[in-house]
């Protein structure tokens, strides 16, 4: 069955696409396009024929699924400036509206659970005009009984979860439209997942070994030299097996994972302590140390049968539990373990820094996607606009940019901290991550992964009258001051490098991205509509490609080594 592409987001596998088959005929003010351009700033829709993008205006609802009374549903979704619409899942109605920048909450906000009275999300977590929006429901309406809003979430953010909702069920129930009330919508559907409560798998032939060690075992190849202390059989994955036995352990569970039918399988671990998952031979959960709570994940495609599994635990410092759940793409997780091999974790509240009253400045290291280190010379300002940004002092890297609250740094001061990593509590986008300035040649010179310690050196901030920092750095024999301040109508941040100093002929890349495009004068749409960069109409960047990505580059030019450069990040 043919369907929509998510054309550049990741796809979950357990989402089935939407048939396309769907839209082959759309009711009034809606049309298929192959792309779509907005913009947070003029109401004018420009669209590309093809498919893949169905954009609607005010007339006739349009239906997504049908049928679907227990399912998730993952939609890209992109607004026009003052745009409003309401997403029915049966009779029950989620606001789908441009509340981009507003304060608070309330009906009108994007992700309202529409009813009397209305169930209000937790934050308003909608981004600016023209960016596409990821929304992501998941509703169970098909068993008697009040239907269940399991979650809503909106780029990433936690809307509702687990809302009581009476509209889900009756003649409708199943049923999934979209209503364009004014403005313009454009819909990308990501996929969906009907859910059932269907016993996907088993284990069988399980048996054990405990092994007494002096210390944390961190990994199984550490066994091998260790004391064999008990073996014996048990009916499914559980943690009991170590009771009085020496506080120092690892245990190795092997056995068979039955499955009914071929398919992928996502397989996950919830340890307080290390664990790691082999299916026929094959590491699918990376041995990983975890506080209780937390859970590892892999995906694995099985044929229908036995298929051996290996699941090792290493105690370590943390309460210890061990548990083993696998889901199949129509399900949710399901327990192979017994219910007391894993406790519920301690209650930890969430530790947070908010800006109130003036900026917070936060010292830390930041875990960005795709990286497997850590930054570790990090500061994140937080403003009471909402508007926050997380930069590495160790290269002028403008690292994260969101807007909501500031900061959850509870693994950074609850107990030891030890991983001490800040979280971003609001809408989250990724910048570039690499220095912002760099001594070029030419335009065509490629970017520095990372400037010459003897040209480069961080030197502290000084704040201004109002709290915010402005980060100073020695620059190839001059000085180079960062301010980052948010711009007057709360709508993005305001850069400004201004360099003292420096000779020699200076660029600053503003973007790198798949694709960077001009949408107006002045107006550059980053990625796949990620978000904006805005500088003078009168500026004259240049877009090039290079490594594989384009860029945004902006030279850097003044008198005796003197100059500034300003652009806003808008999102």
């Amino acid at each position: 069955m043919s369907g929509w592409s998510a054309l550049g987001q990741a796809v979950d596998e357990s989402l089935s696409p939407v048939p396309s088959g769907s839209f082959s005929s759309l009711p009034s003010g809606w049309t298929q396009a192959g792309s779509v351009q907005m913009s947070p700033y003029q109401t004018d829709v420009k669209t590309k024929s093809g498919s893949g993008i169905i954009v609607g205006k005010p007339g006739a609802p349009v239906t997504l699924l049908s049928n679907a009374k227990d399912v998730r549903l993952v939609l890209d979704v992109m607004l026009s400036p003052g745009a409003d619409g309401v997403l029915m899942l049966g009779n029950t109605g989620i606001r789908v509206a441009d509340s981009w920048a507003k304060p608070g909450v309330n009906g009108n906000t994007f992700g309202a659970v529409m009813g009397t009275p209305v169930d209000l999300p937790a934050q308003n977590a909608c981004e600016a005009p023209g960016i596409w929006q990821r929304l992501e429901v998941t509703l169970q309406s098909g068993k008697p009984g009040s239907a269940v809003l399991d979650k809503v979430t909106l780029n990433g953010i936690l809307l509702h979860e687990n809302v009581v909702v009476s509209g889900a069920q009756g003649a409708s129930a199943g049923t999934v439209t979209l209503n364009v009330t004014s403005g313009t919508v454009a819909v990308r559907p990501v996929g969906y997942q009907l859910i059932s409560d269907r016993k996907v798998a088993k284990l069988s032939n399980v048996r054990y070994k405990l092994y007494e060690a002096k210390t944390e075992t961190k990994s199984m190849s550490e066994l091998a030299n260790l004391k064999l202390v008990k073996e014996d059989t048990v009916s499914t994955v559980t943690y009991e097996v170590s009771y009085g036995q020496p506080r120092w352990h690892g245990i190795v569970f092997t056995g068979n994972l039955e499955v009914e039918k071929a398919g992928v399988y996502t397989l996950a671990l919830q340890n307080g302590g290390y664990a790691g998952l082999e299916i026929d031979g094959k590491e699918i959960v990376p041995n990983t140390y975890l506080d209780l709570g937390r859970m590892n994940t892999g995906k694995v495609n099985l044929s229908a049968g036995k298929h051996a599994f290996t699941l090792f635990f290493g105690r370590s410092w943390p309460r210890p539990g061990l548990g083993m759940f696998i889901a199949a793409s129509d399900t949710k997780f399901q327990p192979l373990h017994t219910r007391a091999s894993l406790p519920e974790p301690d209650p930890v509240g969430t530790i947070a820094v908010l800006a109130k009253d003036k900026p917070q400045l936060v010292r830390s290291f930041v875990q960005m996607a795709g990286e497997k280190g850590k930054r570790t010379h990090c500061l994140s300002v937080g403003t009471p606009s909402g508007l926050n940004y997380t930069i590495d002092l160790s290269k002028d890297a403008l690292l994260q940019v969101w807007r909501g609250k500031f900061a959850d740094v509870t693994e950074m001061w609850y107990e030891r901290g030890e991983p001490q990593l800040l979280f971003p509590m609001g809408v989250t986008v990724p910048v570039t991550g690499q220095s912002s300035l760099a001594v070029l040649t030419s335009a065509q010179q490629a970017w520095p992964d990372s400037l010459p310690e003897k040209e480069f050196d961080y030197k502290g901030w000084k704040l201004d009258a109002d709290g915010n920092p402005t980060t100073e750095y020695a620059f190839f024999g001059g000085k180079v001051a960062d301010a980052i301040r948010p711009d007057a109508d709360g709508k993005g941040l305001v850069r400004t490098l201004t360099l003292s100093g420096v000779s020699q002929p200076v660029y600053c890349r503003m973007a790198a991205a798949a694709s960077v495009e001009e949408v107006s004068k002045g107006l550059y749409r980053i990625g796949d509509s990620q978000y904006y960069v805005r500088l003078d109409a009168k500026a004259k960047p240049v877009i090039r490609s290079s490594g594989g990505k384009q860029e945004l580059l902006l030279p850097v030019s003044g008198k005796d080594g003197s100059a500034s450069v300003s652009y806003s990040i808008v999102w």
